[in-house]
């Protein structure tokens, strides 16, 4: 009974050394014993010199080669800003003279959904004019504005963009100063006028990154409805449809 129990295990302890024995490869300059997947031992096989089997010198440095994420393609978008503009505008058709209109405005961006953005502010306007008609006039006015809009844009610290907005302008006018000839050639202080308006605009330009801030360039038309006041100076004298540019920057 002894003898057969001691040949069982002999058996079975044949059997389970049978099974571990490993698959002997080699495998460039390395000997390899493979158990199965994950299990396995590697050594460098006798007499390889690894500087000769693969033609190296002492001083050589091995670099992994990393490639860098190129600053230009990432994208950064704004969320909100802060823009200030310059500006400058003249009617298209001039009733009765000329006038020249220049400006500052800022605003504040926001965005919303992925490229829209909703712009409110103030602006500041001086409008010079010199008038021919029913006599010779030349004056100054100011004018102050809310400026309304929504913006389509991809606006991007990192890329350039071009954009297109719609909006409208309510404004308070006033006259600073009014000088007209009278029929005996001598000049007489106008009537000055003051009063609302609102003027529907369109946007068009473009957005180029200026280090960290955005330059933005584009041109604008606007048509100025009087809301106030016995006689429609910008109907009868200066002109309701203005076209301009405008320079700015958003921080």
């Amino acid at each position: 009974m002894k003898k057969i129990i001691l040949s069982a295990i002999l058996f079975a302890a044949a059997v389970a050394g049978y099974a571990q024995r490993p698959d002997k490869l080699e495998i460039g300059p390395y000997e390899v014993e493979y158990f199965g997947e994950g299990d396995y031992k590697a050594r460098l096989r006798k007499g390889i010199d690894l500087y000769k089997y693969f033609d190296l010198k002492r001083d050589t440095v091995i670099k992994k080669n990393v490639i860098m994420p190129n600053p230009k393609s990432e994208s950064n978008p704004v969320k909100c800003g802060i823009q200030a503009s310059v500006f400058m505008s003249l009617p298209r058709f001039a009733v009765s003279g000329n006038s020249n209109m220049f400006g500052v405005s800022g605003s504040w961006k926001q965005q919303f959904g992925k490229k829209y953005y909703w712009n409110a502010g103030l602006s500041l306007g001086y409008l010079y004019g010199e008038y021919s008609s029913p006599s010779y006039r030349e004056d100054a006015m100011i004018e102050v504005g809310i400026p309304l809009s929504v913006e389509f844009a991809c606006l991007d610290y990192k890329k350039s963009s071009v954009y297109a907005g719609i909006g409208l302008t309510p404004t308070f006018y006033s006259t600073l100063k009014a000088d007209e000839i009278d029929e005996n050639g001598a000049t007489v202080n106008g009537e000055k006028d003051s009063g609302f308006l609102i003027a529907p605009r369109v946007d068009f330009g473009g957005y180029i990154p200026l280090s960290k801030h955005i330059l933005r360039v584009g041109i604008f038309a606007e048509y100025k409805i009087n809301c106030s006041g016995d006689v429609n100076i910008y109907k009868e004298r200066i002109g309701r449809a203005f076209v301009g540019a405008n320079v700015g920057i958003i921080f």
